[in-house]
């Protein structure tokens, strides 16, 4: 990857920050204003529609701030925004009296104004262009070998380690790779791959894509590999074929195709720090920030991926999601919802409505990144199934 793209990646996200912080000031005073206006004693139909009204507007407001200050790196405003989301919400069932609520809510929001807003460091970005860069981690010799010779006449820069927990400890030194190749099982520990990637994605943060290797295909081994981040996860003997598609799709993504994304957001901000990072890595971005002109905007570009946030004024997400899904152009285009939200039932009316997957704002770019990616591959390569069958 390129310094100066790396560089101009950077840039454009640190102009984007410091553009967001110098108008933060305002946000806080939107919200003081909003908390003011709680009614404290609603004590009639009308007085508690009163109430309802005023913790919708500020649990949007308390939404779009929680999720584009975490992606922004401006984690202590993001953790004070979810705190201030979660009174709004719990509102009627919270044990305070209302007085007692509004002061909670005013005392976030000077803990807001008293954050640190220089961005927490982050490691480098996803890589756009690959550097091929590859770390195959398996105490089987003999596989461990065949994939390192594969790989390498292939011209990628793969690298071997037999031992899961030297890894662990020598991972920081390494040059940081694109992909790694993981067996899930080293000695008589049956998870440890999974357990040595928690960690690092734990001290590390972001991580690069990581192929999980077993011999087994059970739900607990799967699901073991899943929680601890696996990009793709592979039942041994692994074919040459397969580890080249993913060792392409991973590590060398100047020669993956270009997909298009329709990203409809009504926070202009969150809306270009998402744009930003789906377009380092290659993908072809259309921001929406009209809710209600998606539908246009979709029938236009065709998307391979529709990503939607939920919590938009007139419209929803999830209106949205059912809206596009009545077109039939849209029926197997994937759609990932982008939110704060993070509760079960919010995630069951999204995919009661059409939804896809659901990515957590504050989001990880990089889990972004393949998420949409992997959307993307399996919709054009339906799209394209489509096509032939209709054609013949």
């Amino acid at each position: 990857m390129p310094d100066n793209e790396l560089s101009r990646h950077r840039a454009q996200l640190e102009a984007l920050r410091a553009a967001y912080v110098e108008k933060l000031p305002e946000t806080f005073e939107r919200l003081e204003a909003l908390i003011d206006a709680i009614p404290t004693d609603p004590n009639d139909a009308v007085g508690l529609d009163n109430l309802n009204a005023s913790l919708g507007l500020l649990y949007q407001e308390a939404h779009k701030l929680a999720g584009t200050s975490g992606s922004l790196g401006l984690e202590c405003v993001s953790t004070a925004a979810r705190q201030l989301l979660s009174l709004a919400e719990n509102w009627h069932t919270h044990p305070l009296d209302a007085l007692s609520k509004r002061e909670m809510m005013d005392t976030l929001v000077e803990t807001m104004r008293n954050c640190d807003l220089k961005p927490v460091e982050e490691s480098p970005g996803p890589s756009k262009r690959g550097s091929r860069k590859i770390h195959i981690v398996d105490d089987d010799e003999l596989v461990a070998q065949e994939m390192l010779t594969w790989l390498i006449e292939a011209g990628f820069d793969a690298e071997v380690f037999l031992s899961s927990s030297v890894y662990l400890d020598i991972f920081e030194t390494l040059a940081r790779p694109d992909m790694i190749i993981m067996d899930v099982a080293f000695g008589e520990d049956m998870s440890a791959g999974p357990d040595i990637i928690r960690q690092l994605r734990n001290r590390l943060g972001r991580m690069p894509a990581v192929i999980f290797l077993s011999i087994h295909d059970e739900m607990p081994a799967r699901l073991a590999a899943l929680r601890a981040g696996a990009s793709r996860y592979l039942v041994k003997p692994v074919t040459k074929d397969r580890l080249m598609d993913l060792a392409h799709e991973f590590a060398e993504r100047k020669h993956t195709t270009t997909y298009r994304v329709l990203l409809v957001d009504d926070d202009q901000t969150a809306l270009q720090a998402a744009k930003i990072q789906l377009e380092y890595v290659g993908l072809e971005v259309h921001a929406c920030e009209e809710p209600l002109q998606a539908l246009t905007v979709a029938r236009a570009i065709r998307p391979d991926v529709i990503i939607l946030d939920i919590v938009m004024p007139n419209v929803s997400g999830t209106e949205l999601a059912a809206i596009l899904r009545e077109d039939r152009e849209f029926d197997a285009t994937p759609i990932v919802f982008l939110t704060s939200q993070s509760h079960q039932d919010e995630k069951t009316l999204s995919v009661a409505l059409g939804g896809d997957d659901y990515v957590l704002k504050p989001f990880d770019a990089d889990y972004l990144t393949a998420t949409v990616r992997a959307r993307a591959k399996r919709s054009r390569r339906l799209r394209e199934l489509i096509n032939a069958t209709d054609s013949r």
